[in-house]
């Protein structure tokens, strides 16, 4: 299975086009780590220092998170386990691969497989377009490509909003973390390690 070559540039979505731009155009030895922000002391009893201590653990606790489309669902995973985002490509099919294996691409001369997330997840297939994105993260230290509807935007995700998968979800469900809201929109938490791994 082919999709139609393009440059190796990452490409913002229209929607959070200059978060996820600062984020992911950086070189990948440059990203940060982690999204943290600075540990407060808290001195005294006032209650303005009270509240600055309680904001700045409640800020200390948002992950930040890459969205994406996939059969009409809105999924996210961590930044940092992002390593870049390309435009679709052609790929090199590689015979007797499992199905949810579309083939192999190089990337700076590093060969990595692609997989169809949506096959692997058992969405329904969808007919993708020139929207359609290469995510490259990194499961157990070994690159992957993991091919989505597109690319939505950066969200900030309180990590104690996060619940578990609801019971009903049958397939796919060993590839996610979880599920949570934000701002009236449902998030579906994938796993990368598992999605994207053998």
């Amino acid at each position: 299975m082919t999709v139609p070559a393009q440059p190796d540039t990452v490409e913002a979505p229209s929607h959070g086009e200059e978060a996820l731009s600062a984020t992911l155009a950086m070189p990948v030895e440059t990203q940060p780590s982690k999204v943290e922000a600075p540990a407060t002391e808290v001195h005294g009893t006032s209650s303005t220092s009270s509240s600055e201590g309680v904001a700045g653990e409640i800020h200390a606790q948002e992950i930040e998170m890459l969205s994406f489309r996939l059969s009409g669902e809105e999924y996210v995973l961590p930044i940092d386990d992002v390593r870049e985002v390309l435009k679709s490509r052609e790929l090199t099919v590689v015979p007797n691969s499992p199905s949810h294996v579309l083939g192999v691409t190089s990337i700076r001369g590093t060969v990595l497989p692609v997989i169809d997330l949506g096959k692997r997840l058992g969405l329904p297939p969808v007919a993708r377009d020139e929207k359609a994105r290469i995510i490259i993260v990194s499961p157990d230290d070994e690159d992957a490509g993991i091919v989505v509807d597109r690319v939505t935007g950066v969200v900030r995700i309180a990590a104690d909003a996060i619940r578990p998968a609801p019971e009903t979800v049958e397939q796919g469900a060993e590839y996610l973390k979880g599920i949570v809201r934000k701002d009236d929109k449902l998030y579906i938490l994938l796993d990368p390690n598992k999605a994207a791994g053998n």
